[in-house]
């Protein structure tokens, strides 16, 4: 059920349903509101773990959902990835949300660098690892970055493709609330598993991952081209 909220609210318009959210006044929910947000921006890959090739490209509308204090958030975003040489895939995601409260829009990107160790073949699994960086800016509140490494696996059966995959980032936040709030800083790890679908160009994929137990989910749709 929460894989359809997301899609859903991906597929209508690049906005958020979020419930208001106060400034924080205090370092304790700051720190919250820093690992709340931090968790809900890191990047996913949403993706089988197979490079696109040279020739090949991605480009979507994504969906992240997440909880803040029992409500339910969804991060919509704009994702594009393009095949490179040599096994390598370069990705990229840029969101904008209006937040309840403050004035301007919150709004982030993330980028992420994948090689792919083993293409994949009949009987094997695909192999890759991933380097990522992502930032959020919500004004006169926070701003959140994270730089995460995972690795993930993938096996194709016909139009299916299930991958799992595991990882960690750091996670850094600083206050523009005017309070001056101690930065905060963690890392997490994160446990993620998906299945992606292809009909021709058009492709479906949907993930769930786990960090430091916190559950989450994401679906992607848009067109998938690979060599």
């Amino acid at each position: 059920m929460k894989f359809i909220i997301v899609l859903l609210a991906a597929l209508t318009t690049l906005a958020v349903s979020a419930v208001a959210h106060a400034a924080p006044t205090t370092q304790g929910q700051f720190d919250a509101l820093m690992d709340e947000f931090g968790v809900l921006t890191s990047y996913r890959a949403v993706a089988p773990a197979v490079p696109l090739g040279i020739l090949g490209f991605d480009i979507s509308l994504e969906g992240t959902s997440g909880t803040y204090e029992g409500s339910d958030v969804v991060l919509p975003k704009i994702k594009f990835q393009k095949g490179l040489i040599a096994g390598l895939d370069v990705a990229g995601y840029y969101t904008a949300v209006p937040i309840p409260g403050v004035s301007q829009n919150a709004s982030g990107y993330g980028a992420a660098l994948t090689y792919a160790i083993w293409d994949g073949s009949t009987v094997a699994p695909a192999w890759n690892i991933r380097g990522s960086y992502t930032s959020l800016d919500v004004p006169g509140v926070l701003k959140t970055t994270t730089m995460g490494f995972d690795t993930s696996m993938s096996k194709g059966i016909g139009p299916i493709t299930p991958y799992i995959g595991v990882g960690m980032f750091n996670l850094n936040g600083s206050d523009q609330s005017g309070f001056s709030f101690t930065d905060y800083s963690a890392s997490k790890m994160r446990y993620y598993y998906g299945l992606s679908f292809d009909l021709l160009a058009f492709n479906l994929t949907l993930e769930g991952d786990s960090t430091d137990g916190v559950n989450s989910y994401s679906a992607k749709i848009g067109f998938r081209i690979g060599d």
